[in-house]
Formats: C-alpha cells, structure tokens, sequence
C-alpha cells in the first residue's frame, strides 16, 4: 500500500509536466526547419526555448512517429497525432521513465513507470490508474490491486517468495 500511494503521487507528476499547449499549431508551426520537409513528410525542426522534434510532419503538426525533447530536458519517443502524444510511446525526464500508451498526451491503456524504488505496470485511464496494477520493489515483493478513477478499490495483495497476504 505504501509504495502504491507513493506511486500514485509521483504519477501525477508526470501528466503534470507533460507539455500541453492548447494551441499545438501556434507551438509547432514556429520554429526553424533544420532539414527536411517540416509541413508534410519528414523533418527536424529547433525552437527558441531549445526544444528539437525530428520525425513525420502532417499539416505541420507531428503526426505519426517521431521524437521530441522539450527545452527541459524531457523526451518523448512514439506516435503524434494532432501534435499530441497518442499511441505508443516513452516519455522520459531526469526522474521518471514511462512506457505505454497515450490518448491525447495523457497515459491511456497499458503501460509501465520505472520508479527509484521499483517498477508498477498497469491500466491506466485519462492518466489515472483504472484496472488491474502492479508494483514490483527492488526486493521482489509484488503489490497487486484494482483501481477505478485513480482510488484504490478492494484489497491489496501483498506477495513475496514466503507468503501472500491480502489488506
């Protein structure tokens, strides 16, 4: 339960920092294409702020695969559509690494979150926890329990190699 609730803390954070600029086509369409074709087909393009997106350009919005790493640092690797994370993808910073899917630059479907102190891998619902999840610790001990709209719902089973015990 305690790694759970961390976990659902340091989640946050990630949808949090997630850039999401409710005017895409004002963001994207500034910037210097540095090489290839930047309004549809295939190119790099640098920012002001230091940001660089390399891949499949539609409209002159990303649409399609490619990668973009924010001016912060942050990095994300997998499908755009309207200039939104959507499909699989990575999105990384300094403290996080998610793997998994995306609707709309928020965590929807599958995913995984590799965390300091172990790795949840679960359902995930407008960035919020929504069915079956797991954590993982560094010592092999297993959290396992249901979420509904972000709110732990039921028990917690707690594993390890020597029992198992619901909570």
């Amino acid at each position: 339960m305690k790694h759970l609730l961390s976990f659902i803390l340091f989640f946050t954070f990630i949808i949090t920092n997630a850039q999401s600029s409710t005017d895409y086509y004002e963001f994207f369409t500034q910037g210097i294409c540095v090489s290839g074709n930047c309004e549809n087909g295939f190119g790099i393009k640098k920012y002001q702020d230091g940001t660089i997106y390399i891949g499949n350009w539609w409209n002159e919005i990303p649409g399609g695969q490619g990668t973009i790493i924010w001016g912060d640092g942050t990095i994300y690797v997998g499908n755009f559509n309207d200039g939104k994370y959507h499909g699989d993808g990575t999105f990384m910073t300094r403290e996080q690494f998610y793997i998994g899917e995306f609707r709309n630059d928020i965590a929807n479907g599958k995913g995984t979150f590799f965390l300091e102190n172990g790795v949840y891998f679960g359902d995930f619902e407008d960035g919020l926890f929504d069915g079956k999840g797991y954590f993982l610790d560094r010592d092999g001990k297993i959290e396992e329990g249901n979420f509904k709209k972000g709110n732990i719902i039921g028990d917690i089973i707690y594993r390890t190699e020597d029992y198992i015990r619901r909570q």
